[in-house]
């Protein structure tokens, strides 16, 4: 039995798409430790590892710019490292896992000296395509990018790309087929698709008999105005006023089990939250908050499985509703989608990588 320690963003669409991976790790018969703060701890504990309590300082909603995410990122890093580096010194583990945005991990492993994965939770990049360079724009080095990239080259001790280089493999928790370039990836990046398990701290969902669902995660008050009179139910989340009969209001959506019975999805375009409704079958109308997001709902109308919106109208939800759910092309397109990411390994794949890594 390996100590296997994974650090993730403390960020629903950084640990939720991981969990798949935990758990087959732990039913394996391995001992999975993943540092989280309190709002995380059950969904981590719920697939068998335990929860290494932490503070984390990032704000509710990160920001759009990836760039000013990125130095949240930094500052969540510096005090994870300070927080949590003495634990693993004390409880080392034979290998360690880090999310693309958890940089504690990569410097506690590699001070450690122990080999180290990174997940992947945003498209990857290569040298024949860059996310830094397709979501964010060429800087300036003015003085503040300057202090940046210098606090993060301090923490990293080299240049970020040279620390992320420096893994071993990674683990793309989407399948090929979806990444830019796909087909220019080398063995070291191993594209599983995404890693579901059950959530029953999301608690359980059974749909409305007969009638078509429809999930709404962003734009949700529009959403529920859009939504009264259509032949549709409607779930969504949040405080939503005066509901009409065919909106279900949850504080927590039970998305994995929302989705198996939905027709349609609205959402902000989370790669997690797209992995999702591709594995359950479902189209989806992108609505993005944030620059990565907008570049996932780019991909999603490039492809065929859905369409990009730059904001969301009552009008055009009961348009687009409508469309999605009865376009064949789109139709057969998700399905072919669908299949690629079961075919693609899931979280028996990640966890075979790992432990390829922990026999080398």
């Amino acid at each position: 039995m390996a100590h296997i320690a994974i650090f993730l963003m403390p960020e629903r669409g950084h640990v939720l798409p991981a969990l798949g991976m935990i758990a087959e790790l732990v039913r394996r018969g391995h001992r999975v430790s993943c540092p989280v703060p309190p709002a995380f701890s059950t969904a981590v504990t719920e697939c068998g590892a335990t929860a290494i309590p932490c503070t984390t300082t990032l704000p509710p909603e990160l920001p759009a710019s990836l760039y000013d995410a990125a130095q949240l990122a930094l500052t969540e890093a510096e005090t994870a490292l300070l927080e949590l580096e003495p634990v693993f010194r004390d409880d080392p583990p034979d290998i360690v896992l880090w999310d693309i945005a958890a940089w504690a991990g990569g410097v506690i492993g590699r001070r450690l000296g122990v080999p180290h994965l990174l997940l992947d939770s945003l498209l990857t990049s290569n040298p024949h395509w860059s996310l830094g360079q397709a979501v964010m724009p060429a800087r300036k080095f003015d003085r503040d990018a300057i202090r940046f990239f210098t606090r993060v080259q301090s923490f990293v001790g080299c240049s970020l790309p040279e620390f992320v280089a420096g893994t071993r493999r990674r683990i793309a928790l989407f399948p090929r087929e979806f990444q830019p370039e796909g087909d220019t990836f080398d063995e070291r990046f191993v594209f599983t698709g995404p890693c579901l398990t059950e959530r029953t701290f999301q608690g359980t969902w059974k749909p409305p008999g007969g009638t078509p669902v429809v999930l709404a995660t962003t734009g949700t008050q529009v959403c529920a105005d859009a939504a009264r009179g259509m032949p549709w139910h409607l779930v969504t989340k949040g405080r939503i006023e005066n509901p009409a009969p065919n909106v279900e209001v949850h504080d927590d959506v039970p998305q994995l089990a929302v989705l198996e019975h939905a027709s349609v999805f609205i959402t902000r375009g989370g790669l997690g939250g797209v992995m999702e409704a591709l594995h359950h079958g479902v189209p989806m109308i992108v609505v993005p908050h944030m620059t990565d997001q907008h570049l996932n709902g780019q991909r999603v109308e490039e492809l065929g499985l859905g369409v990009l919106l730059d904001t969301v109208t009552e009008e055009g939800v009961r348009s687009l509703v409508g469309q999605l759910a009865s376009d064949s092309a789109i139709s057969a397109r998700v399905k072919d989608m669908r299949r690629m990411i079961h075919q693609a390994g899931g979280s028996t794949l990640a966890a075979d990588v790992v432990e390829e890594e922990l026999a080398r």
